[in-house]
């Protein structure tokens, strides 16, 4: 039986996302594109960031909070996942105003001005998406090991070295070395 859209639940979708089942990812993503899009671009442009690459940062939140969401901690998934999209966009700003970023900062773009309006994914576009995300989850499923699927899981979220090695009981080093063999194994993605 193929889920539609609206038939499932946020947290069915979300524990299904999690074992595994890529159409529950793809509902999910169908589901709060769109919000994304719009606090992507409530961001108006701001410090030079386009706002299409403030959405792909709101998307990699959005997905690690289908992975990282704790039904157990009484908190509604839209919220969760809205909060991580949103700090993932923010973090994005916060680098932009690093000094080493100035000169793109003052990028003026000099494309029609149509191509300046807001596009929507195609299916196509969608599906290639999608595949995309795939391909990543596979690889970490079966190139990364437990514990560093772990670091991996927390620095998406957004914390420091000092809060992974807090929340894993172990010391920043070991986080640090952990997140050095990620980089490593995901520059074969490349």
């Amino acid at each position: 039986m193929a889920l539609t859209n609206n038939s499932v639940s946020d947290n069915t979708l979300v524990s299904q996302a999690k074992s595994g089942d890529t159409e529950s990812l793809t509902l999910l993503i169908e589901r709060y594109s769109e919000i994304i899009r719009q606090k992507a671009f409530s961001f108006n442009n701001l410090n030079g960031i386009e706002n299409e690459d403030l959405f792909q940062e709101g998307m990699i939140g959005f997905v690690s909070a289908v992975y990282s969401f704790d039904e157990s901690k009484n908190v509604q998934f839209s919220t969760f996942a809205s909060t991580l999209a949103v700090r993932k966009m923010i973090s994005a700003v916060r680098k932009s105003n690093n000094k080493s970023n100035l000169p793109m900062k003052y990028f003026i773009s000099l494309e029609d001005e149509n191509d300046l309006l807001p596009s929507f994914p195609s299916p196509e576009e969608t599906l290639i998406y999608n595949e995309e995300i795939d391909s990543i989850n596979n690889f970490i499923e079966n190139n990364l090991s437990k514990s560093e699927k772990k670091v991996f899981k927390l620095h998406l979220l957004g914390l420091a070295y000092s809060e992974i090695a807090e929340i894993l009981e172990c010391n920043e080093k070991f986080v640090d070395n952990a997140l050095q063999r990620i980089r490593r194994k995901l520059r074969k993605l490349r």
